[in-house]
């Protein structure tokens, strides 16, 4: 944000009258904050009115028609488009569903095949009949606790339980 001065100032700083940055107002230029009423004069932020010249000045003072934007729009579309063929983009849902795809196929692993095969090798080592629940129970719970993830929640079960790792903070809490 930059300083926040009158149309008098303002004039002042960039050079010209106040009938010019009334007429620039008109055509788009930001304001800050409106003067209402007689008197009271409107606020503009000198950064945002800055940033606004240079987006005219780079337009050389030329508005984009609806047929230019429909342009841009389209090349945009197939720059994304040649982006997305040479592999320099992914689009959002085919890395949710391949991700989602990973996240099930591990979550079989987990729930059928690892529980049956660590208990059988366990057993075979140790010569102790185990049972593959005592390892899928723990498993479950832990993947019912990913799915509950939220990571929104200030949950003090995530670790962090006072934000700060610094052990001087731990001995201000002491007992």
């Amino acid at each position: 944000m930059g300083r926040q001065v009158t149309k008098s100032e303002l004039g002042d700083l960039v050079g010209r009258d106040e009938r010019t940055l009334s007429r620039w107002q008109n055509a788009g230029m930001p304001v800050q904050e409106f003067g209402l009423g007689r008197g009271n004069e409107n606020l503009y932020d000198t950064q945002e009115v800055i940033e606004w010249l240079m987006q005219q000045a780079a337009l050389n003072g030329k508005k984009e028609s609806a047929r230019d934007r429909l342009d841009r729009v389209r090349a945009d579309r197939e720059e994304m488009a040649l982006a997305k063929d040479l592999g320099e983009v992914v689009i959002a849902a085919e890395l949710i569903e391949r991700f989602e795809a990973m996240i099930q196929a591990a979550k079989i692993e987990l729930l059928n095949t690892l529980p049956e095969n660590l208990a059988s090798e366990l057993s075979a080592r140790y010569g102790v009949e185990i049972d593959d629940q005592l390892i899928r129970d723990p498993i479950e719970a832990i993947l019912r606790e990913l799915a509950n993830y939220d990571p929104d929640d200030d949950d003090p079960s995530d670790g962090d339980h006072d934000g700060s790792d610094d052990p001087e903070d731990a001995e201000e809490d002491g007992p």
